[in-house]
């Protein structure tokens, strides 16, 4: 297992803790996570998971852009992760145990998306602001990531963020009801979210059915667009960057 992204059990809670300064997103990412996944639904006796950060700073900062811009990165590498990315939230949406993002620091980008594709959110308020920069980066959402945040936070919140590239804390987040709960500091998070996690014994059979059938319309936008806006994208992509097709 990668040390990008490590797993640990307490009791029957797994703990997944991403190990970067920034935890940008690229295709190791991409492996490490699968990886972890992988583990616990081989492990029948892990009945919910945190996913977290070991970094001071940032919980997730999103796509590894440095990595997307090397001129060694190839076009076809970044469809793979695009690709990628996009079949990790939709396990994400189909995943058969709780998944509880404890974000202790700072969420940006991809990193939001990845938290809205948990179950559930909780933050620290001592530091950490969530945003969507994508319209200040240039970087647009994949058409199945607008119902995926949806499931998360209210159209009318998500429109606010995402046009205009706001930076807004927990305590925000908690009165639009995007987290669950929020935590004076990081010790303080850890033990609120194991708290949390602990009180899952459900069935992985009605959980993961239940998010398939809660999630059907992000699946059928998954099915339907992103491939042709992947591929669309990244040409537009490869022009403005001097990459080649």
């Amino acid at each position: 297992m990668s040390d990008m992204i490590t797993l640990e059990k307490n009791g029957t809670v797994a703990v997944i803790s991403m190990n970067t300064d920034e935890n940008r997103h690229n295709l190791e990412f991409i492996t490490a996570f699968n990886n972890c996944l992988d583990t616990v639904e081989q492990d029948q006796k892990i009945t919910a998971v945190i996913l977290t950060s070991s970094a001071e700073k940032n919980w997730s900062l999103g796509v590894d852009l440095t990595w997307v811009s090397q001129p060694t990165t190839t076009v076809p590498q970044i469809v793979e992760f695009m690709n990628g990315m996009g079949a990790i939230f939709k396990r994400m949406l189909t995943f058969p145990v709780p998944l509880i993002a404890a974000m202790n620091g700072h969420v940006f980008g991809n990193g939001s998306v990845l938290a809205c594709a948990c179950d559930f959110r909780l933050m620290k308020t001592d530091r950490g602001y969530f945003c969507f920069p994508e319209v200040d980066v240039m970087v647009p959402f994949l058409p199945s990531m607008i119902p995926l945040i949806h499931q998360a936070m209210s159209p009318q919140f998500f429109n606010r963020l995402a046009m205009t590239g706001q930076r807004v804390d927990a305590q925000t987040l908690l009165e639009q009801q995007v987290v669950e709960a929020v935590f004076d500091d990081n010790d303080a998070l850890q033990a609120g979210a194991l708290e949390f996690a602990a009180q899952f014994k459900k069935n992985r059979w009605i959980y993961a059915e239940n998010k398939k059938q809660k999630n059907q319309e992000i699946f059928a936008v998954m099915a339907a667009k992103d491939e042709a806006f992947i591929e669309k994208s990244c040409a537009m992509l490869a022009k403005m960057m001097g990459k080649k097709a």
